[in-house]
């Protein structure tokens, strides 16, 4: 099955990070459409709620999607989790704000498939609220908000591989 896979950029990470080039080359090598989210983020939207921000954006790029939309979102972009819920849209979910009650109640909610993918030295990821969704996690010891790892570059790159299967691996079963 084609799919439109629809890149959704953190607030300070953008679609050029290397995760999103990751996820770019999986869907390109399925033969799959890949669009890319911009955004310029308004100074105060945290303290305002970037819900609706992102809802907006995340909406444009579905009514431009050819095929079935999945969702890879890193961040800030997982407030479009209420819209993914409501349109039945499978998620790939990169460093989630756990740490936010509504995110966490969208994706548990979601009745298609996601996938949460987060670090234990991320201050945004809460472990029991990425398995009480009742989803898949992976998680990546010692991972911060960029699912880098101290130590060697090596270690790293382990984590890209490892991320990126569980990607492939996620799509595979769509």
């Amino acid at each position: 099955m084609m799919i439109t896979g629809i890149l959704v950029p953190g607030r300070g990470y953008t679609t050029r990070g290397t995760l999103f080039d990751l996820a770019d080359g999986i869907l390109t090598a399925r033969g799959d459409e890949v669009l890319e989210v911009t955004w310029t983020v308004p100074d105060g939207l945290l303290q305002i709620g970037p819900e609706p921000f992102v809802r907006a954006h995340v909406a444009a790029a579905l009514h431009r999607a050819a095929s079935a939309p999945v969702l890879i979102a890193k961040s800030l972009g997982s407030h479009a989790a209420a819209l993914a819920a409501e349109r039945g849209i499978p998620a790939v979910w990169l460093t989630p704000v756990l740490t936010d009650p509504a995110v966490v109640a969208a994706i548990t909610a979601g009745p298609a498939p996601a996938l949460l993918i987060g670090g234990t030295a991320d201050r945004l990821w809460v472990a029991e609220a990425a398995r009480a969704t009742g989803k898949p996690c992976l998680e990546i010891p010692g991972a911060d908000h960029s699912l880098r790892v101290p130590g060697p570059v090596r270690a790293y790159t382990d984590v890209l591989g490892t991320v990126g299967t569980a990607i492939e691996d996620f799509l595979e079963a769509l």
